[in-house]
């Protein structure tokens, strides 16, 4: 009997791989099946051919805003075909994160879906919830003298902190209790719901994983049909009328082109989502911007902004001025703090003729549990948005979704190609997260935070030489995937 707790070279990564490599058939209990899991295992299962692998799921898994958890799904009094169907979400919500995004995964990903089509890999679930753990190892036969079989029992998930880096207590035992652990799976196995093994079902797994996933293949005329699709909706970008470009001129604005081009670029982007953000550097004229895009709107609304930027009572400046140049006589200014904010709503609520909300310094509004948060939220609701900011990215991703929560409901945004927005940056935020541990620990003195941040560079790039350079450059490709958003 031996402990395994994840603590230095004692990891459960480490047993299993040893265990694997002199073992003829692997059975495993889990309460999901993750992939960050199973390809931790992929070097030793695709040295080893002959092996086979069962695999058992007891829980369902869904994505929250801290990452993947599993909970027991109540499935008494479901068909085959519903617990298959749960299952199959399941993994689609686990598998679609930029966690897989990587060389390796893809390359892995071909080993394990031709272990599924060949029976190598077989899986199924368990016809009701079950949250215990247990890796069963059926030795060679030319083995057999030293030990038939061996199982591990505890803590730890199939999942890559549960074998590595998370702090587990497991136990591996051979002398007692094998041929009961291996009933107890057994008689589980035999009533559970195969997934595999079912042609139907096996045949809808696999069109999942080669055609809904990252794994995706994605032929030429695809991405030029992207490409072009993109092109075209840029050039149907709206133009300001004559009218508007005079006005801009009497009142004694230069007019810039790269300000007019935002206008009509965020009057595109209105009509598809309707709202938008206006973000630049201090100094670059977006309260212009915006006045000019409310003007072409040529709807009633209303400006929320600091108390420091509403200007004074004869409108030689702030927002009060830019109201006055661009005629938005029915417009309304209030200040954007709480107490104003409520003031608002009602003001709002019972008139409804507003259909337009336009918020300076929004970035201050970027933590959605605040009070000041759902306010702002019901002022905007079916309104449009138009939001000035120069830092609309401050802590995280996250910053991002909530000002685009304002305007957009996430689970019907057609900003995504599957309209899962909050999915989306999760994904972007899990990432920046980690990217940002690597760069903040990577040289610590603490064991424990330099041995994460190798952890999570190895899970992100696939190599435990740390390289600076391409953390800082996937911080950039993920700043650009938000930008393109």
């Amino acid at each position: 009997m031996a402990f395994i707790t994840n603590d230095g070279d004692a990891s459960l990564k480490t047993k299993i791989t040893e265990l694997l490599v002199h073992s003829k058939e692997l059975k495993f209990l889990v309460g999901f099946f993750y992939f960050s899991g199973i390809r931790e295992l992929y070097t030793s299962l695709r040295d080893n051919p002959e092996s086979r692998i069962d695999v058992l799921v007891g829980l369902s898994v869904d994505k929250t805003l801290h990452g993947l958890v599993e909970f027991a799904e109540p499935s008494k009094g479901l068909s085959n075909n519903e617990i298959f169907t749960r299952f199959l979400n399941s993994i689609s919500r686990s598998i679609n994160s930029d966690d897989f995004d990587n060389r390796e995964f893809y390359e892995q990903s071909k080993f394990f879906i031709n272990a599924i089509k060949n029976d190598r890999l077989r899986i199924r679930k368990t016809l009701n919830p079950n949250h215990a753990k247990l890796y069963i190892f059926k030795i060679k036969d030319e083995l057999t003298t030293l030990k038939k079989a061996c199982f591990i029992t505890g803590s730890s998930n199939l999942t890559s902190a549960g074998l590595s880096h998370q702090n587990e207590f497991n136990v591996e035992i051979s002398d007692y209790g094998v041929q009961e652990a291996e009933d107890y799976f057994d008689e589980l196995w035999k009533d559970a719901v195969k997934i595999t093994e079912h042609i139907s079902f096996k045949t809808r797994l696999l069109h999942l994983l080669e055609q809904e996933t990252l794994v995706t293949k994605i032929i030429p005329y695809e991405a030029f049909a992207l490409v072009l699709k993109t092109y075209v909706e840029v050039q149907e970008q709206k133009e300001l009328s004559q009218s508007i470009l005079d006005l801009l001129k009497k009142k004694g604005y230069r007019q810039y082109k790269y300000q007019t081009d935002a206008v009509t670029q965020a009057l595109s982007i209105i009509d598809q989502y309707g709202g938008v953000i206006v973000s630049d550097v201090v100094g670059l004229g977006k309260s212009i911007i915006a006045g000019l895009i409310a003007k072409s709107l040529n709807k009633r609304g209303i400006i929320l902004c600091p108390p420091g930027l509403i200007g004074d009572d004869n409108a030689a400046s702030g927002w009060r001025k830019y109201r006055e140049d661009f005629k938005l006589y029915d417009w309304e200014i209030r200040s954007s703090g709480l107490a104003n904010l409520q003031k608002v709503l009602e003001l709002v609520r019972t008139n409804e003729g507003f259909e337009v909300v336009i918020i300076d310094e929004v970035h201050r509004f970027r933590n959605q549990d605040t009070e000041a948060y759902e306010a702002l939220s019901n002022i905007c609701r079916d309104k449009i948005v138009i939001m000035l900011t120069a830092t609309p990215f401050n802590n995280s991703p996250a910053d991002i979704l909530s000002l685009l929560k304002l305007f957009i409901i996430p689970g019907k945004s057609k900003i995504t190609l599957d309209n899962d927005l909050t999915g989306e940056f999760r994904s972007h935020t899990q990432v920046f997260k980690k990217l940002s541990y690597i760069r903040k620990y990577h040289n610590s003195p603490d064991t424990k935070k330099r041995e994460r941040a190798l952890h999570d560079y190895e899970g992100l790039f696939g190599s435990r030489s740390i390289d600076l350079t391409k953390v800082q450059e996937r911080t950039k490709y993920i700043s650009r995937r938000i930008r393109d958003v």
